[in-house]
């Protein structure tokens, strides 16, 4: 008998003035019924906090109605929800967020499902509109943080990716299944897990910290898929993508990309010293290094390094189709002076080159680039000699 595949799909599509990321799962009950669960992720900085007793509060609202073929609700419930800070400071970091979820029981006849939240002190709002559909059988992935629901299945340093796994099949026989991260084609991991029994649900726990007991990360930046399988059933299985966001400095690939992208503003004996700390050294030895730049050390952010950075990512925009990207000639110009005051410019023809002149008016500066062959790579003509230290 082949079991049918459950995938885990992306968050439900939310329209609205207020960000949050929200998912949807529907669990089949032994006697033949169902309950949905609708799983949030809210920035703090949706929210408004208002001073209260102690700290900061916000309050939101989370609506949810269960509707028939004909739009007519069957079911719903409305839940009032808060968070509380005692320091100013986590509500409007961009890092802080509440996770929870709601549930409701599912009745006969139910197509379509509708969620609101509102922030209570404002006017913010966001809805999703999503198609109800009773698993019958498989497998289903939740995705959890911290133990609650993870819906953007976002993970950090210190996280742990815990997954539980339930098998929706009645009287199934499977002992264990296998667990597979994957970054691409390359496993990552594999580990098999026992199936166990829990308030009467078949399921099986998964996990796998982003960074050992030493500190060492053990998942780098990027996207994910993990794969589950029941060992012994043909067919049951399911597979979810989930991200990864650590500090750079501890992916060795985009901390020596990071780093020789320091060309344009560090001598090569601070590029060497960088790329040759630990990763455990390269926070402190990285926020040294823009210390001896920051030109406000008193505010939070440092203005030098985001508007360094924020140069390099425009020349890998716009100087990489045929170009060389941010080791391009224009880019050393972007990067060094930021967008010119002016630019001429003139496209390829048969019987002339493309052409782009930078004036820097208020610097007294003027600059020539050539695309002798038309393939978008603009070379400097004038001045042939240019320090830009």
């Amino acid at each position: 008998m082949l079991f049918a595949v459950i995938l885990m799909f992306s968050a439900l599509q939310v329209r609205g003035d207020l960000e949050l990321i929200l998912d949807e799962t529907i669990y089949p009950t032994r006697d033949s019924g169902a309950f949905l669960e609708i799983s949030y992720d809210i920035p703090y900085t949706s929210l408004t906090f208002l001073k209260a007793k102690g700290g900061f509060e916000a309050r939101f609202s989370i609506g949810l109605q269960l509707l028939n073929r004909h739009g007519n609700p069957l079911a719903g419930d409305l839940w009032e929800k808060g968070v509380f800070v005692s320091e100013y400071e986590p509500t409007v970091a961009r890092d802080s967020t509440i996770l929870g979820r709601v549930v409701l029981a599912v009745p006969d006849g139910v197509r379509k499902g509708r969620v609101e939240i509102e922030d209570l002190a404002s006017d913010r709002k966001a809805d999703a509109v999503f198609v109800v559909e009773r698993p019958s059988a498989g497998l289903r992935m939740r995705f959890l943080k911290h133990g609650q629901p993870n819906p953007g299945r976002t993970y950090e340093l210190g996280d742990t990716v815990d997954v539980l796994a339930e098998l929706l099949t009645q009287n199934n026989d499977v002992e264990s299944c296998r667990f597979l991260i994957k970054d691409g084609r390359r496993v990552v991991t594999g580990r098999t897990a026992a199936v166990t029994d829990s308030s009467g649900r078949s399921v099986v726990e998964f996990s796998y910290p982003i960074a050992d007991s030493s500190g060492v990360v053990k998942l780098g930046n990027g996207e994910y898929r993990l794969e589950v399988a029941g060992l012994g059933k043909k067919g049951l299985h399911a597979q979810a993508d989930f991200r990864v966001k650590v500090p750079f400095f501890y992916d060795d690939d985009a901390y020596q990309e990071k780093v020789a992208e320091l060309l344009y503003i560090a001598t090569s004996s601070e590029m060497s010293f960088l790329k040759n700390l630990s990763p455990n050294e390269r926070g402190q030895g990285w926020h040294r290094f823009w210390e001896k730049k920051d030109m406000t050390p008193t505010t939070e952010q440092n203005e030098k390094e985001e508007e360094y950075f924020e140069r390099i990512e425009y020349a890998k925009k716009h100087f990489s189709h045929g170009d060389k990207g941010y080791r391009s000639d224009r880019a050393r110009v972007y990067i060094r002076y930021g967008p010119a005051d002016h630019i001429d410019s003139r496209p390829f023809e048969i019987d002339s080159e493309a052409y782009e002149i930078w004036h820097y008016y208020s610097l007294g500066l003027e600059f020539f680039f050539v695309d002798r062959y038309g393939f978008g790579e603009y070379v400097m003509e004038k001045p042939r000699f240019w320090n830009e230290r």
